[in-house]
């Protein structure tokens, strides 16, 4: 999610004493307590001097001829790069003004306690003009310079989160992780102008765990697991009662091919009885991807107690049962996911399986009979949330009954709780055989779970 910024400097003006040639007495410690090494003090001269003048009267373009001139006769003398820092930060060349003030502050350690206000400043410019670009839809132009922004300064980490969330949906997972762990690296800073109160050391504690965390479920999607591993034990030790850290963290070790720890873990976690739903269904999907499928099945059996009317719950719970090939106790979770799922053909076809596997070849017959005699099929649902509406999607598929004659579905609706939200009916057009057409439908309310069933 891209955000805004707020609170950043103003562009800072060229102060008589930018291109001063004082050197210190002694040692230079910010007021943040940085000793800096002596390095080559700044030193003026006829072009850093005149370059300034040109600063200030805005002709960016001539002071920066004369500091690439002062740059290429004095190359030890730092006056001349963190000048043109300046100008190319005026300019919105942000990569060279990182360059130039980069190499200021290695001739001159002691820079930063410039180029640290000059850094924020162009910051804020770049940031707004990455929202500008953003806005406008021009998402290469907002990751760009975005990236600028991040090299630049790194003591605030919006530009990193922003950037990050494009590139994550632009499925650049390698770059989106690096660009998170850039902005923790800053996050551990401290300035060297100024010192860090409580309330903007809370904010940025809470936007580093923030951050961590992103980072953390994105190093487990692309399964990055031994470098998601010390980042989940960290957030574990600070959220020890987090059913999604501890696994996530299972299904890190799992990946690592650790899977008794990951067993041992999982465990753990379902013998809580305090886990609401979506908790359960997050272990399922979790112990289901780590092909851990008999633990997989209790999470959604788990689930299907606390809302025994949810078709998506015995629709998980018999797939676990499948994938383990538990048959007894599939044949008689699919009698209920039947009911509850009655033209589904992927739900019949598993059951049917099962009581055959059972021994109920009578069973299996009655269920194989009863798909062939569905008007239509009914598969690849899906519940979806989003504004507090309830959206179901699927697919038809014709079977039975006439082309173009219509079949009449009544979804039953419920909350977390396993009440009834309420009903919706739906008209479908039967496809031909073999034809396939999309199903959707909305509830006007955020529903937990549902059910349907065939109406004359």
């Amino acid at each position: 999610m891209v955000r805004r910024a707020v609170g950043f400097v103003a562009v800072v003006s060229l102060l008589a004493g930018c291109g001063s040639s004082t050197v210190p007495v002694g040692p230079v410690v910010s007021p943040t307590g940085i000793a800096y090494a002596p390095g080559t003090p700044p030193v003026a001269t006829s072009r850093s001097q005149t370059a300034t003048l040109y600063l200030r009267q805005d002709r960016l373009d001539r002071a920066l001829d004369l500091l690439i001139e002062g740059m290429g006769e004095d190359p030890g003398n730092p006056i001349h790069f963190y000048l043109a820092g300046v100008v190319y930060a005026r300019l919105g060349d942000y990569r060279d003004a990182h360059a130039m003030f980069t190499e200021a502050q290695r001739i001159y350690p002691a820079y930063e306690l410039q180029t640290e206000l000059e850094r924020e400043a162009a910051w804020g410019q770049a940031f707004n003009e990455g929202l500008e670009a953003y806005s406008s839809g021009d998402v290469e132009s907002a990751i760009d310079v975005w990236s600028a922004a991040t090299l630049l300064f790194d003591l605030r980490p919006e530009a990193h989160r922003n950037l990050a969330s494009l590139l994550s949906s632009e499925l650049r997972y390698a770059e989106a992780i690096s660009v998170f762990r850039s902005a923790l690296e800053g996050l551990a800073k401290r300035p060297a102008t100024r010192e860090i109160g409580p309330e903007e050391a809370l904010i940025r504690a809470e936007a580093s765990a923030e951050i961590e965390a992103s980072l953390t479920e994105l190093l487990v999607a692309t399964e990055r697991f031994a470098e998601a591993e010390p980042l989940l034990r960290q957030q574990l030790a600070r959220e020890p009662g987090s059913v999604q850290v501890r696994a996530d963290l299972a299904a890190a070790l799992s990946g690592q091919g650790r899977v008794a720890e990951a067993d041992a873990m999982y465990a753990t976690i379902l013998s809580r009885t305090d886990l609401d739903a979506e908790q359960l269904y997050n272990v399922g999907v979790a112990l289901f991807r780590s092909t851990n499928f008999a633990q997989a099945a209790e999470a959604f059996r788990q689930m299907t107690e606390l809302t025994p009317r949810s078709r998506d719950a015995w629709f998980n719970y018999a797939n676990a049962l499948f994938a383990a090939e538990d048959w007894p106790a599939l044949a008689a979770a699919g009698g209920r996911l039947v009911e509850l799922d009655p033209l589904g053909e992927t739900s019949r076809l598993i059951t049917a399986r099962a009581q055959l596997e059972a021994g109920d070849r009578d069973g299996a017959l009655r269920t194989l009979d009863a798909i062939d005699q569905a008007p239509i099929y009914v598969d690849g649902l899906q519940l979806q949330r989003a504004g507090g509406i309830t959206t179901i999607v699927g697919r038809v598929s014709g079977n039975a009954a006439e082309p173009d004659s219509p079949v009449h579905l009544r979804f039953s609706f419920y909350d977390d709780s396993g009440s009834l939200l309420g009903h919706t009916t739906l008209m479908v057009p039967a496809p031909s055989p073999d034809d396939t057409h999309e199903l959707e439908l909305e509830f006007a309310l955020p529903a937990a779970g549902y059910w349907y069933e065939l109406i004359s």
